[in-house]
């Protein structure tokens, strides 16, 4: 019952903080439809976050306000905030353990590209942090199975599909810098040792990392998991940028929107005006857009067709190394019409590359 009483005592002290505001405030508070507490939802945490989506709505989530509870939480050793485990080195979102397509259907997006191309295709499925990282998450967390689900839809695929294994990749880094402390995505490190291990099954070398000059862009960079919580406690990330000098080189950069509009930008595959706003992280690629096409100077005759979530962002200039075009397909945008977006016949090789946490909810 240890786990109840914390909940319940989490839960008054947040109602106490609200019951004072709402003394100066003429705000409207409906009791009868705060959330009933059951014995599974006390214990698994439910009820906590329920309670945290009812004030949010009915009362308003002020900043201070927001961190009284959030500290309240973690004194009271409430390991979660909005969804979002809290550990001593880094937050770590909370992965839904709830139905799913089974994994056949999960591979058909790929499996329906494949069988109308025929050309070379490739998958990745990259798993969250709290996947990698599992063994530091409170012992009570309810987390899905992400390494079996990945590798599920992977033996689902078609023989001419090859698939990359990024969690193995990624586990074998753990000790590094390879996802941001305080943001749900990999850093642009954890990208690079996943583009290794890609660009080697796609027939080609990668670029050796010591070539890389890194620059630090920000390293007070708090992200999305930062912005639900607004928990300080841990260590604010660092932002890079690698750039091999003697490489590639972007010739040109041409953004397509949704509703048709065209931006040319230049050769401006970064877009630095992003660091001085709160989504530092739209500096990798700039604005979102339906469909990007990079150009660059290398003469291989290699084109690219990339079908994407933002996990690719930041392997884009690793990538741009190994080929003179890539046509950079954003499926959280363009979902339904996918296999339209641009003419396969275009491209010489096709990669898949995702977020396990986005591609069921993408499809």
């Amino acid at each position: 019952m240890k786990q109840d009483n914390i909940h319940r005592l989490t839960v008054i002290i947040t109602a106490a903080v609200y019951l004072t505001v709402l003394a100066n405030t003429m705000l409207s508070f409906r009791p009868e439809a705060f959330p009933v507490p059951t014995s599974q939802s006390l214990i698994n945490g439910e009820w906590s976050e329920r309670v945290e989506s009812y004030l949010t709505e009915h009362i308003g989530f002020h900043d201070e306000l927001f961190r009284v509870k959030s500290e309240a939480d973690l004194l009271l050793d409430e390991k979660m905030i909005q969804g979002v485990y809290v550990t001593d080195d880094m937050l770590l979102e909370k992965l839904i353990n709830e139905e799913v397509p089974d994994a056949a259907t999960s591979a058909e997006p790929v499996n329906d590209f494949y069988d109308m191309t025929g050309m070379p295709t490739y998958l990745i499925l990259v798993p969250s942090a709290s996947e990698v990282y599992k063994t530091t998450l409170p012992a009570n967390a309810v987390n899905a199975d992400q390494k079996n689900r990945i590798q599920a839809i992977y033996a689902e695929t078609a023989p001419g599909v090859r698939c990359v294994d990024a969690y193995n990749v990624l586990s074998s880094h753990k000790n590094n810098y390879i996802y941001y402390r305080t943001d749900s995505h990999w850093t642009s490190y954890g990208s690079y040792c996943v583009y290794q291990a890609a660009v080697k099954k796609m027939g080609m070398t990668a670029v050796p990392y010591e070539n890389y000059v890194i620059s630090h862009l920000s390293t007070e960079y708090r992200g999305d998991l930062y912005a639900r919580t607004l928990y300080g406690g841990v260590k604010a990330d660092v932002l890079d940028r690698y750039r091999n000098e003697n490489g590639a080189q972007i010739t040109h950069v041409t953004a397509y929107y949704g509703d048709g509009s065209v931006e040319d930008r230049d050769k401006h595959l970064y877009d630095e005006s992003a660091l001085q706003t709160e989504d530092m992280y739209r500096f990798y690629l700039g604005t979102p857009c339906e469909k990007l096409v990079v150009r660059t100077n290398v003469d291989n005759g290699r084109k690219l067709l990339l079908y994407k979530d933002d996990f690719a962002d930041c392997m884009i200039p690793f990538l741009a190394e190994h080929y003179s075009e890539i046509c950079i397909i954003d499926l959280t945008r363009m979902r339904s019409a996918y296999l339209t977006a641009a003419d396969p016949a275009d491209y010489t090789q096709a990669l898949f590359l995702c977020s396990m946490e986005n591609w069921d909810q993408i499809w």
